[in-house]
């Protein structure tokens, strides 16, 4: 990797929004930009390249961002990760607590800040928009958030799995699509950290 050059990876299944932060990036001296959009993508790209900083969201159509965290961190272990996300739910706050990252900015906020983040983890530091510190703040001191909130059809969904039900079955139950279920459900593995069903239902007899 050449010294004087400073790679970013950008990962957004949203092609418009990749080229904006590419943009915004670009603005400053010496960085290089290059955009990803899939898992698929990703394995091929960080198999021949290296990259010193990884600007990534936290919601694709195939997977979640966490696992792209977990897959830089291993397989690009000095490379800093950025997260740029709409998503400030407690629970991701309290997914996010626990691991390595550089730093993560809100897409709410303006994009402004996202630049001064890509200056400050360049310079070493790290840098958390306003919300997420707060968040993360409130999380240290209160028990609550360390169970994420489940809504009414989240826990429909996750108890009609733990009585051992099909997608199928528990779409017709709620008059739901099975698209709509397998919906929830990966948003239910999200939430709660599970890589299966087994671990899904496992987790969620703390909630009930």
């Amino acid at each position: 990797m050449n010294p004087d050059i400073y790679k970013l990876l950008i990962i957004d299944d949203h092609p418009i929004v990749a080229e904006g932060i590419a943009a915004i990036a670009s603005r400053q001296k010496n960085i290089t930009c290059k955009s990803i959009t899939c898992l698929k993508d990703l394995l091929s790209v960080i198999a021949s390249e290296q990259f010193d900083m990884c600007i990534t969201d936290l919601e694709f159509p195939d997977t979640n961002g966490f696992q792209f965290i977990h897959i830089l961190q291993d397989k690009l272990p000095s490379c800093k990760i950025l997260i740029y996300t709409m998503h400030e739910e407690p629970w991701v706050i309290a997914r996010l607590s626990e691991l390595n990252i550089s730093g993560a900015v809100s897409k709410h906020t303006d994009t402004s800040e996202l630049s001064t983040a890509i200056t400050s983890i360049r310079m070493g530091n790290k840098y958390f928009s306003e919300v997420f510190a707060t968040l993360n703040k409130r999380k240290s001191t209160t028990e609550g958030h360390k169970i994420p909130e489940l809504s009414k059809r989240e826990k429909e969904v996750l108890s009609y799995l733990a009585e051992g039900l099909s997608t199928s079955q528990i779409a017709a139950l709620l008059c739901l699509s099975s698209n709509t279920i397998q919906t929830y459900r990966k948003r239910l593995m999200e939430k709660l950290n599970a890589k299966n069903v087994a671990e899904l239902v496992s987790k969620g007899k703390e909630i009930f």
